[in-house]
């Protein structure tokens, strides 16, 4: 069944449809769910408020999230490299003060980040990934900035000019960049609108770190974000190739092993 079709099908179809994506990505939003489906946002918002009377979702600012507790379907059901990614993600934290505002990429390893946020935690985060929302929103109140935008649905992220307008008036001290493929010439993405949103935040940052895991070293993207220079920090969970690493000290970016 099409997003369009779904327009003239029966409410409760519509509402399964609706669902079954909220489970998938964590949230969604009144204006993207009116978009894809044809209908109007008050329909949506009459669909939600019929879900959450159900307690299958909860009704947040601009759209709708899982309701706590409640099972969810990964948003990275082929990640086969979790384990390298919490001990990247655990370490990662360590660099967090507990007021700082901070920005997280989309992808698996900023997910991981999210999650690994102590429950202290008490400054702010920025991000355009929908999980990292979902985890951040779903517990203990945090303050968080959203950036919409259109999503991009392999990556469950905001992309586009909405994105990157968000971000004119924002500062973070440390944005954790988690780029799709990383060599001597730079880092990479797989579409140049997602990279255009990484350098977005990279220039609202003091300090960009790149949080990777060994794949990141030998996979190959066509959308180069940004050259080795405009990084601070290199996390990752083995030691990077030999060429990487001396363009990586040429630069002055320190790189950090995080052990097995």
């Amino acid at each position: 069944m099409t997003e369009a079709s779904l327009r003239y099908e029966a409410a409760a179809e519509r509402r399964a449809w609706m669902l079954s994506n909220v489970q998938s990505h964590g949230f969604l939003s009144v204006t993207d769910l009116a978009r894809r489906l044809g209908v109007s946002q008050m329909t949506i918002r009459r669909d939600l408020h019929a879900l959450e009377e159900t307690g299958s979702v909860r009704l947040v600012h601009g759209g709708a999230s899982l309701t706590p507790g409640a099972p969810r379907v990964s948003a990275f059901p082929d990640d086969d490299n979790a384990p390298a990614r919490e001990r990247v993600a655990e370490h990662a934290v360590g660099l967090v003060g507990a007021s700082d505002t901070i920005a997280i990429d989309a992808g698996a390893t900023g997910y991981a980040i999210a999650r690994s946020l102590p429950e202290q935690f008490g400054g702010c985060v920025i991000s355009h990934s929908m999980p990292v929302l979902q985890v951040l929103t779903a517990g203990r109140p945090r303050r968080v900035v959203a950036l919409g935008g259109e999503l991009l649905p392999d990556r469950h992220a905001f992309v586009g000019p909405t994105t990157e307008a968000a971000l004119a008036q924002l500062r973070v001290r440390i944005f954790f960049l988690s780029p799709c493929s990383i060599d001597s010439r730079g880092v990479y993405a797989q579409s140049p609108a997602e990279a255009s949103v990484q350098r977005g935040l990279m220039d609202i940052a003091d300090d960009v770190v790149v949080v990777a895991t060994r794949e990141t070293f030998s996979s190959s993207a066509p959308a180069r974000i940004a050259p080795l220079d405009r990084l601070t920090t290199l996390l990752a969970d083995q030691r990077p190739p030999g060429e990487l690493s001396c363009a990586l000290r040429r630069v002055g970016v320190v790189a950090h092993v995080v052990g097995g």
